[in-house]
């Protein structure tokens, strides 16, 4: 039996199959030449592209959901019409999946026979319905896509970002034109095709207003951070000479070692230092797996787990489909694996995450339906100390708050999410969600937040939730109040994550590229570009000069 990490791995070669090459619009293009294994500067690439705003010829379109009142009424006239052209096919359409409706509605969950306890809301968008895209709906989006689609990626953060990293209440809101760097693992046609990618995404400004005309409002022309016609910029390098594809990669809390697994079945740990020092100069270079410096460890089945310890620097937890998860050491800058493998899970092991607290604790989720907690130091590699029963299929991702160190979010096949309070093991989950209608692909808490938290789905949607906000009212027909933003266009989205230092950005892979945005969620952001625009306009006054002030205004 497929694990559900295997058969998201399927899909997208099916469509790479379908189409070898992803092709898009693009303003910036850059290339890599192949017959160089390290190249200062290079020709342009037709493979890779970068671009900064919109075509409204696009068949797929990303933007935030808004629905008024007479949007309200079109539905429901809609949903009328609907029944009256339908009532002859009453007994076949109760046995179609309510997924099938073209209105927006929310609804009962389970059978009439089910408690009301256990009954939940469910909120769906139809796939067939036309959104408006609004690009005001972004401070921020970017989109770059490459010639072959990756199942994972990671930021990697310079040095400055690095301490600001460790700093666990430290985050910046705004840093226009943001410059960051993005490594990935491709899913090739071929086997032989496949790379390592390092991208550095410069010049990123602010695209909330590129579609305004040139009148705006008084207001708007005040800001001092609208879109600049200057286009961003992609620099790709490359490692060469993978065998296979890369299932999941993830950086060393931001450091240019990469840790990743291949379908071959093997855990690699990879530096890409060469690579990102060239960067750093808009130098683009290829190397060969062979000229960097790499770990491998062989495994017998492959995996899709992976992470890296925060409070412990080395620490990496590795979990494979034959419900194997085993423990790396970092040793004298050489890495080694514990000889005695955890199997408590009865599936396979789909993410992994260390405790955000405690070095020795992690927690892991499996296709058994289960979340489980794992403190190292009780040496019982047969059983966790707290086992909790998620979900009734597979749990296929996992998230642990950074803030709340008791809350952790569990993403399932079913297109449901929730969050739990390990303070209350035994606890049903204190918020469950099944706003989705396919399975979720990634979810992870917003970093310095305890409350808000990204979720991706194989629906292909990207929806951003706030569970501080409280209900205001309820209409069954309204939007839920703690669904923030959607963000949509972006086929089988697979992963996303959150910057760890830029406040609200979140970066999103899929079969059609990677999409780097943030969106417009509240005026906190505003507040604070104008705050660090007035303390830069403090003048600076020398002591000398304020002494002859002071002699000046004295009394002779």
């Amino acid at each position: 039996m497929q694990s559900r990490s295997q058969r998201r791995r399927r899909i997208l070669k099916q469509c790479i199959q379908k189409k070898s090459k992803i092709e898009d619009n693009a303003h910036v293009t850059q290339e890599i030449d192949s017959d160089y294994e390290d190249v200062s500067e290079m020709e342009e690439d037709e493979h890779i592209q970068y671009e900064d705003e919109f075509d409204d010829e696009y068949e797929s379109e990303e933007g935030e959901i808004n629905i008024d009142s007479e949007d309200e009424e079109i539905l429901q006239k809609e949903e009328q019409n609907q029944e009256q052209s339908q009532q002859t096919q009453q007994t076949q359409q109760q046995q179609q999946p309510q997924q099938q409706k073209s209105t927006l509605k929310r609804k009962k969950k389970g059978m009439e026979q089910e408690s009301q306890e256990n009954q939940k809301r469910v909120w769906f968008y139809d796939e067939a319905e036309n959104l408006d895209f609004d690009n005001r709906a972004y401070n921020m989006l970017h989109r770059v896509t490459t010639e072959w689609p990756c199942l994972s990626c990671d930021f990697v953060l310079t040095e400055e970002e690095q301490q600001q990293y460790r700093n666990k209440e430290f985050h910046k809101m705004n840093k226009y034109p943001y410059t960051v760097y993005l490594a990935a693992g491709t899913q090739a046609a071929q086997p032989t095709k496949n790379q390592i990618y390092l991208l550095k995404l410069s010049k990123m400004h602010k695209t909330k207003y590129d579609d305004d005309e040139a009148s705006q409002s008084e207001e708007d022309s005040e800001d001092d951070n609208l879109s600049n016609d200057e286009e961003g910029q992609v620099h790709l390098s490359s490692v060469t000479g993978l065998r296979s594809g890369v299932n999941r990669l993830k950086t060393m809390n931001g450091q240019a070692i990469a840790a990743y697994w291949n379908e071959n079945g093997d855990v690699n740990i990879l530096d890409l230092n060469p690579l990102y020092k060239k960067l750093q100069t808009n130098q683009q270079s290829q190397f060969n797996l062979s000229q960097l410096h790499h770990k491998i460890f062989k495994n017998q089945q492959e995996g899709f787990a992976l992470d890296w310890s925060r409070l412990k620097v080395g620490d990496l937890i590795s979990g494979s489909v034959d419900g194997k998860i085993y423990l790396y050491h970092l040793n004298n800058n050489d890495w080694l694996r514990d000889n005695k493998a955890y199997e408590y899970h009865k599936g396979s092991v789909e993410d992994l995450q260390f405790s955000p607290i405690e070095s020795f604790v992690y927690a892991s989720c499996s296709t058994d339906g289960t979340l489980c907690i794992v403190d190292t130091r009780e040496g019982k590699h047969k059983q966790a100390q707290i086992l909790i029963q998620a979900h009734n299929c597979d749990v296929n991702v996992i998230s642990w708050n950074q803030v709340s160190a008791t809350l952790v979010a569990t993403g399932a096949d079913d297109g449901c999410f929730k969050i739990w309070d390990l303070k209350y093991p035994k606890n049903d989950a204190i918020s469950e969600i099944q706003f989705h209608n396919k399975a979720i692909t990634s979810i992870q808490f917003q970093p310095n937040s305890d409350s808000s938290i990204a979720v991706s789905s194989e629906d292909h949607k990207l929806s951003i939730w706030d569970f501080a906000v409280e209900n205001e009212n309820n209409n069954e027909d309204d939007v839920p109040d703690q669904l923030m933003f959607v963000h949509q266009g972006q086929k089988d989205l697979k992963e996303l994550k959150y910057h760890p230092i830029y406040y609200e950005m979140i970066v999103s892979t899929s079969a059609n590229g990677f999409n780097v945005f943030k969106p417009t969620l509240d005026e906190e952001e505003k507040k604070s570009e104008q705050s660090e625009e007035d303390q830069g306009q403090i003048p600076v006054i020398k002591e000398e000069d304020l002494n002859k002030y002071f002699q000046q205004m004295s009394i002779q």
